[in-house]
């Protein structure tokens, strides 16, 4: 068996480590060594060292970023090894590992250590969320938000969300729904405007693991499915969520357009998030980013 070089990421605070007994990190390590893949074992100790050590091992050398962590950390990692040789593999331990999912990556500790061994691999587009003030840019996997989730994300308490995962989602979110004031920003998309209360500018089908707003979205395709509502009616918003719970947001209602896309500019005043991470306000601009990226797969 080849010898694989190999940096694992491991964030020990990440989602589910508060709420289930997981096996140490320094565990997982030896199960990849012991498969042939040879590690060096990187924890963060704070927000965006994810970045710092997945661009280091790249620079060094590394065949392979290994993240165990959620999603939040597998972002962060993505700025690091975007454009670079690494490829991306992942321990899904996160609260919704909403990218996993996506993949159809297992979320069993032994399984997804298996898969990054045997190092099959894939390619996937990037989005880049690029602020039109600053020039600024993040790369995305999933998908970026303006407007009501946006601010959902901003509301969300980390307390809350490591007792109860996913849940605190919905929580701050209907909550915020109740007192939300909607503001409308323009969207131009391929010489055409938009009016929106919200949109998400989907590169793959899932968002936030539960809903379905931009499935026709694929991270292989290399254009983005753009979700565009326009209603400022609370109400109407809670009958969108019901529908996007199940079997996906209503392609035939006057309030919800569907755009293809490789490239959006979005101004007006409206908050941005991009993997469930808040990175801040209009005006950007959102591109299929130059550099696409393997990921490990089954």
């Amino acid at each position: 068996m080849s010898i694989r070089k190999a940096t694992l990421i491991s964030n020990p605070k990440t989602g589910r480590y508060a709420s289930r007994r997981l096996r140490p990190v320094q565990e997982l390590a030896s199960r990849l060594e012991s498969l042939g893949v040879k590690v060096d074992l990187k924890l963060t100790a704070g927000p965006g060292e994810a970045t710092e050590i997945a661009a280091r091992a790249a620079r060094n050398g590394a065949s392979d970023v290994i993240v165990a962590g959620g999603d939040g950390t597998i972002n962060e990692a993505v700025q690091g090894i975007a454009g670079t040789a690494a490829r991306l593999a992942i321990i899904p331990r996160g609260t919704a590992n909403v990218l996993a999912r996506e993949l159809g990556l297992p979320l069993n500790d032994e399984q997804a250590i298996e898969v990054a061994a045997r190092g099959k691999s894939r390619k996937i587009y990037l989005g880049l969320a690029i602020d039109e003030k600053t020039n600024e840019s993040r790369y995305f996997v999933l998908m970026a938000g303006i407007g009501l989730d946006a601010s959902v994300v901003r509301r969300v308490q980390p307390s809350l969300k490591k007792r109860i995962g996913k849940g605190a989602f919905w929580i701050s979110g209907l909550s915020h729904l109740a007192t939300w004031n909607p503001h409308p920003f323009t969207l131009e998309i391929e010489g055409q405007t938009y009016t929106a209360t919200f949109a998400a500018i989907g590169n793959g089908g899932r968002y936030g693991g539960d809903l379905a707003i931009t499935p026709g979205a694929r991270l292989d395709q290399g254009q983005f499915e753009v979700c565009i509502i326009e209603t400022t009616s609370r109400l109407r918003y809670l009958h969108l969520l019901s529908y996007a719970m199940r079997n996906g947001m209503p392609r035939d209602t006057p309030e919800v357009r569907f755009v293809n896309a490789v490239s959006v500019r979005a101004f007006g005043d409206a908050q941005v998030q991009v993997d469930g991470e808040l990175i801040g306000h209009l005006p950007m601009r959102f591109e299929i980013a130059p550099h696409s990226l393997e990921v490990i797969v089954p």
